[in-house]
């Protein structure tokens, strides 16, 4: 296993109804059960989205999800579909891992919780062909967004826009 990564999510605040795309290791469900009382979570995969109604989102999540796909096109294509589902004004964060083409990821990450709760999980791209990183992310995103926050942890960034 790689290195050890400590991220910092004890000031994230997910409000509204909640979409929740891509595996997230059960960190967005602790995040958001953690600040309401009553939460509506939905997760979407691509066996699931018939589920969703358009513009019915206050706030999207993408967590390790972008790097996990072969190249910006794909990317783009979900951004373009999530983007559906999220109001005007909604908000959209992701959380992902810087990679470049030839690296090989497989680190531990430890996210830190608003409550202060830990919840650990390992973090795997063995995919060689892969490249993602924060400003390539952005650019996909400015047709959409308007970024209001970009944080960068050691390998991992962060990015939060809202939907114009």
């Amino acid at each position: 296993m790689g290195k050890t990564i400590v991220l910092n999510l004890s000031d994230v605040k997910l409000k509204g109804n909640i979409l929740d795309v891509g595996e997230s290791f059960g960190v967005i469900y602790n995040i958001s059960k953690e600040i309401m009382e009553e939460i509506s979570v939905d997760y979407v995969n691509g066996d699931n989205n018939d589920i969703l109604k358009e513009g019915e989102y206050d706030t999207c999540t993408m967590f390790f999800c972008l790097s996990r796909m072969w190249n910006s096109s794909i990317r783009l294509k979900l951004i373009e579909e999530v983007s559906k589902y999220i109001k005007a004004g909604g908000e959209l964060f992701i959380w992902d891992i810087n990679k470049e083409v030839r690296d090989m990821i497989n680190n531990k990450i430890v996210a830190v919780l608003p409550s202060g709760n830990l919840k650990e999980f390992e973090f795997k791209n063995l995919n060689p062909i892969i490249k993602s990183n924060m400003e390539e992310n952005e650019k996909l995103l400015e047709k959409y967004y308007k970024i209001e926050e970009t944080k960068l942890w050691e390998d991992i960034h962060f990015i939060r826009g809202r939907k114009i």
